[in-house]
């Protein structure tokens, strides 16, 4: 690897804690940041990755940290070593950005993750969309909202408290259903106009005040296709930090077949089992390195139709 200090490049461990009991020792977290911790950079919503062939993510040690710069406490990596979060400000394009942290591009990119074209295993997802969230977080937090007074990062950068009326802000996430519809031997996908030509997924919608899930699978479903759906079933669920989402995925089976568009899709329609095969091709393209929910749930209706 090509960097003007080689020695401060470093990967992720194999396992991850979140140490949530040590956010509020900030001696110990300074201690942590000075000797022995790494830092996983973003810029520009992009997160760092080696420049090879086959990318890998990228740790900085944390003696690099610029002192304006506020770090995050992720957690401890299973070598016992600290894991931050930093948001690189500053520079306005990727070159200047790499340079302010000692790299040259034939070393690293910063690259978004939703286009990033390498191989990511699902503890690296988990730690890359934890990062993203909270440093997304913090630069919408900066203000209170409340009174508008400044926010200053509290916690190991969980807590972000107001310098006027002292209130405290924590990390949102905001849930959203994403949900699989099918009759016995066809399923409702829909598509959204600015998707690749030919791409079509699961139905999915926010979570409305005051709501229980299953309602939000019902009302979000009714709306898009026009479809009324009974025996509600949750599946799993996935951070998708795009900006701050947490997909919450369910089965469904529907009561009737006319489909009547709404407003926000360009099209919704029944697949047969074949034709979902097919389109399931595609989607494994896209983003194939995140593993949607949205795949597993069509993998997982065809696996319940071999």
């Amino acid at each position: 690897m090509n960097s003007t200090t080689s020695a401060q490049s470093r990967f992720l461990a194999e396992t991850f804690d979140r140490a949530a009991d040590r956010r509020s020792d900030s001696a110990w977290l300074e201690q942590m940041l000075r000797q022995n911790s790494d830092v996983m950079w973003i810029w520009n919503e992009r997160n760092l990755f080696t420049a090879d062939t086959t990318p890998r993510v990228l740790l900085l040690e944390s003696d690099t940290l610029p002192t304006e710069t506020v770090p995050i406490f992720l957690g401890l990596q299973g070598n016992g070593r600290g894991l931050f979060a930093a948001d690189l400000l500053g520079p306005e394009n990727e070159q200047d950005a790499l340079l302010a942290l000692g790299l040259f591009a034939e070393a690293a990119r910063f690259i978004g993750l939703r286009e990033f074209r390498g191989n990511l295993t699902a503890f690296e997802r988990e730690l890359l969309f934890y990062a993203r969230s909270l440093v997304i977080w913090h630069a919408d937090q900066r203000f209170c909202g409340r009174c508008g007074g400044t926010t200053v990062s509290e916690e190991g950068g969980h807590v972000m408290g107001c310098t006027r009326c002292g209130h405290k802000h924590f990390p949102r996430t905001d849930p959203a259903t994403i949900m699989l519809v099918s009759t016995e031997n066809e399923c409702l996908l829909g598509r959204q106009a600015a998707w690749p030509p030919g791409m079509y997924s699961t139905l999915a919608g926010f979570v409305e005040p005051g709501e229980t899930l299953e309602a939000a699978v019902a009302r979000e479903v009714k709306e898009e296709s026009g479809i009324d759906v009974a025996n509600i079933r949750y599946f799993g669920s996935q951070p998708w930090p795009f900006p701050k989402s947490l997909m919450l995925g369910f089965f469904a089976d529907a009561l009737n077949r006319d489909i009547r568009r709404g407003a926000e899709l360009e099209d919704v329609r029944w697949f047969t089992v074949a034709e979902t095969k097919a389109l399931l091709e595609k989607l494994n393209s896209r983003f194939s390195h995140l593993d949607t929910i949205a795949r597993r749930l069509i993998r997982h209706w065809l696996g319940s139709r071999a």
